[in-house]
């Protein structure tokens, strides 16, 4: 908890000394697989994250939808699971969630520094840059529920907002060093090419088309990948999933 300011430090201090209420336990075991899977040390952070995602972001309902705390810790719980390794801080930007009940019209189709990103044109979910994470209940409880498939709303649009918590959205997320940055970029040019020639002469791809509408679409569809279905991602492209895998490492010591 360095660098937050002492009441805050105080308060997640104070937050995570309670027990976990236990229905909320129940949740997990039933809804949210990835993470009743995990055990010691890797799950107490997991859980802890939650916590503190569910006690400090704003939890909204969209279209007069109430929003429940089984909807608070399914949501929650999978974007802990993604910040495995991460700095919780690289949410900052992101203060509330807005939960829709399924997939919901929005007008605005702007993508890029200062915009939106939209998953696609069912609507399931959109990131604003510095502003608020828009989720479909229905299709981030089918995620959950289901991991394996590399289809997942929650970590697609978390990962739009870590990667514009470099101040750009350029699909590399934060590292260490230029070469890393360099390495990374390099890697994913080279697949997003790959990619669309795959899909161009019919042969298909794991990651999916809509991954080439950008190299921020590419970077989150990646993302739903590694964290929902890594051995597929390892299978198909080795090199995307050791980027992926050394970024959420961090540096070595």
């Amino acid at each position: 908890m360095s660098g937050l300011h002492p009441f805050r430090a105080h308060h997640r201090r104070k937050l995570l000394a309670s027990p976990m209420p236990t229905p909320w336990l129940d949740i997990i075991a039933r809804d949210v697989p990835l993470v009743e899977a995990l055990r010691g040390e890797p799950r107490a952070r997991v859980l802890d994250t939650m916590r503190v995602l569910i006690d400090e972001k704003y939890w909204e309902g969209g279209g007069g939808f109430e929003v429940s705390d089984r909807v608070r810790v399914v949501i929650a719980a999978q974007v802990a699971f993604q910040l495995q390794g991460l700095s919780l801080d690289l949410l900052a930007g992101a203060r509330s969630f807005i939960i829709y009940e399924g997939a919901y019209v929005q007008s605005q189709k702007r993508i890029g520094p200062g915009g939106v990103v939209h998953t696609g044109s069912q609507n399931l979910g959109e990131a604003w840059v510095n502003g608020p994470v828009v989720f479909s209940w229905a299709d981030a409880l089918d995620a959950a529920m289901h991991p394996g498939t590399g289809l997942n709303v929650v970590f697609h649009e978390i990962a739009h907002v870590l990667d514009a918590a470099t101040g750009m959205l350029d699909g590399t997320p934060g590292l260490p060093t230029v070469e890393a940055r360099g390495h990374w970029a390099s890697i994913m040019a080279r697949t997003f090419e790959q990619v669309a020639e795959h899909h161009r002469t019919g042969r298909g791809d794991v990651i999916r088309p809509y991954a080439l509408t950008n190299v921020a679409e590419f970077f989150a569809v990646t993302s739903e990948l590694f964290f929902d279905a890594p051995q597929i991602l390892r299978n198909a492209h080795p090199q995307v999933h050791a980027c992926f895998e050394a970024w959420v490492a961090g540096p070595s010591e």
